[in-house]
């Protein structure tokens, strides 16, 4: 498969989706750029940006010497721009380069605290990427074929939390292999963990033949069901790093199977020392979604203009076409639902 985030145009990836987008009714650190740039007016831009998207804002900065940026998960961005004692007018930052649902979430967050909003337009889909599954091709694959029986492009969420913690002995693969360790990264701060949480939900509620699911659907049985997700993990001596990041770091003997962005998934595994012996697969019809949004009061780009474009395909993105047949994704999840995934999730966990 493809790795698809594309240029910044392109910086954006997945929020919501073919699979999700509307009504399925930080280390703080840094990369390339420095100080920080001003409230746009002078031509300087200050961007935060999710990890996932930190490669297309590196390459924006390697392109325009005016662009700086800080990198934060979505859920610590989302807090600081929720805080009541947030101010725009007296931020340095000037724009928010993420993933959908979240700027939709926090205008949802902030209204409902009747505060006033605090984020501009959020710009068109910039890029897109599909969710994947990553996991040691020797137990991924029966998971996958002999477990779930799915195909390898066919939702498979549903069936792995069915049988998430199980022994492997007792769906019949191999004793040795311990209990069934499958699992994505905290719903609550991760870009990409929350898109997972919807698309499992999504999977769990059957959203694909009803075409929708919505927060009156969750039941006791739901967050059992999530519950048992979140519990099945490989107990690890640490838990820093997604659980991708956890798969490179302890091998094969660690996860099964984890939830990541195409795109990042790729430019992890490729290169790793266990490249040969893990598998990335197509996981879902849910893509993640990439867009730009300015801090109301301050000004950024044009993100969809060309030259960042260029930019960040030189940076290794891709801007796919997809021919999507309606009938064959559900109806898009929007913030309220989300928000209440997320509460169920805490609940569950």
């Amino acid at each position: 498969m493809k790795r698809l985030l594309a240029v910044l145009g392109t910086v954006a990836m997945i929020g919501a989706a073919v699979l999700a987008r509307g009504a399925l009714t930080s280390d703080g650190g840094g990369g390339g750029g420095g100080s920080n740039g001003g409230g746009g007016g002078d031509g300087a831009t200050h961007l935060l940006c999710v990890p996932e998207l930190e490669a297309a804002c590196q390459a924006l900065a390697d392109e325009d010497d005016d662009i700086t940026f800080d990198v934060e998960e979505a859920g610590d961005t989302a807090e600081r721009l929720t805080d009541e004692a947030f101010r725009a007018s007296a931020e340095d930052i000037d724009g928010w380069m993420t993933l959908e649902p979240w700027p939709a979430l926090v205008n949802e967050r902030r209204v409902r605290a009747n505060q006033s909003l605090v984020l501009g337009e959020t710009s068109d889909v910039l890029s897109t990427s599909p969710l994947d599954l990553v996991g040691p091709t020797t137990r991924i694959d029966p998971l996958i074929s002999s477990v779930c029986e799915s195909e390898p492009e066919s939702p498979v969420w549903r069936c792995l939390g069915d049988n998430a913690g199980r022994p492997w002995g007792d769906v019949g693969g191999d004793v040795t292999f311990g209990a069934i360790n499958v699992g994505y990264a905290d719903p609550t701060e991760s870009a990409t963990g929350l898109l997972i949480l919807g698309q499992s939900s999504a999977e769990y509620f059957d959203a694909f033949a009803r075409r929708t699911f919505a927060r009156n659907d969750f039941d006791s049985g739901f967050q059992t069901w999530l519950g048992d997700l979140n519990d099945s993990n490989p107990s690890l001596p640490t838990t820093t790093g997604s659980p991708l990041d956890q798969l490179l770091q302890y091998g094969p003997s660690s996860w099964d199977a984890v939830g990541d962005v195409e795109w990042v998934a790729q430019s992890k595994v490729a290169g790793s020392r266990d490249e040969e012996a893990l598998t990335v697969t197509y996981s879902s019809f849910m893509l993640a979604e990439a867009v730009a949004v300015p801090i109301a009061g301050h000004e950024i780009p044009d993100f969809t203009d060309g030259d960042f474009r260029n930019a960040l395909t030189e940076a290794g993105y891709e801007n796919p076409t997809y021919d999507v047949d309606p009938e064959s994704v559900i109806a898009p999840i929007n913030a309220g639902v989300y928000e209440a995934l997320i509460e169920e999730w805490e609940l569950a966990t």
